[in-house]
């Protein structure tokens, strides 16, 4: 699939906008789709979006994750963690308090740019975490277009995204000339119909209208 071609398509014209902004608003729309189908259908889904850590962490510092753009699910040892509040830190370790943190019933938390997990990982209890990275188009004009680590299988939906983003924008530089009048119209229209289809393909598995 040419991204650049299929964007193209959906708006008719390849003026007023560069590869570099059309790239932006792909990456854009990754985010804009995981966070749909995460709220549409849970995180079981919006696993499908994410990345293993890799390779296992097993030492009980805390975990940078500065350059993550979201953690969406941990687990020690195989055993799913369960996100908590930073404000109970002391009784995560504390086997006394109903927030006692188990080998059964591990906890993490955030603080600042770093993840604690509770009981700490360590050789035995590795830790593993699916994020969401930080998405990269490859090939934007060419019939290999891709997005690294985003799933194929959602392309089109990104795509659709970018070219209604694209739409709008124009549709807003047309509006700052009146001899533009015409082309505003015709691009809002333009990008009023690719937002109704894009948000249509949420209920339809991606196919077209």
């Amino acid at each position: 699939m040419d991204f650049k071609d299929k964007i193209t398509y959906y708006i008719s014209t390849t003026d007023g906008y560069t590869d570099a902004e059309a790239q932006q608003y792909i990456i854009d729309g990754c985010y804009d789709v995981y966070r749909k189908f995460k709220s549409l259908e849970g995180s079981d889904t919006a696993q499908k979006f994410g990345v293993w850590s890799d390779p296992a962490i097993t030492n009980g510092t805390a975990i940078d994750i500065d350059e993550v753009h979201e953690i969406i699910y941990v687990q020690r040892n195989g055993i799913p963690a369960i996100q908590v509040s930073p404000s109970n830190i002391h009784k995560y370790t504390d086997v006394d308090s109903m927030h006692y943190a188990s080998a059964n019933d591990p906890v993490y938390y955030f603080q600042e740019q770093y993840m604690t997990v509770k009981p700490a990982p360590d050789g035995s209890n590795p830790l593993y975490y699916i994020f969401l990275p930080t998405y990269a188009v490859t090939a934007y004009d060419g019939p290999t277009s891709s997005i690294d680590k985003f799933p194929a299988e959602y392309y089109d939906y990104v795509l659709k995204y970018a070219a209604y983003k694209i739409a709008e924008a124009l549709a807003h530089n047309y509006m700052e000339d009146e001899e533009d009048a015409e082309l505003n119209q015709l691009m809002t229209a333009r990008a009023g119909a690719l937002k109704v289809e894009y948000m249509e393909m949420f209920s339809t598995g991606g196919t077209e209208q």
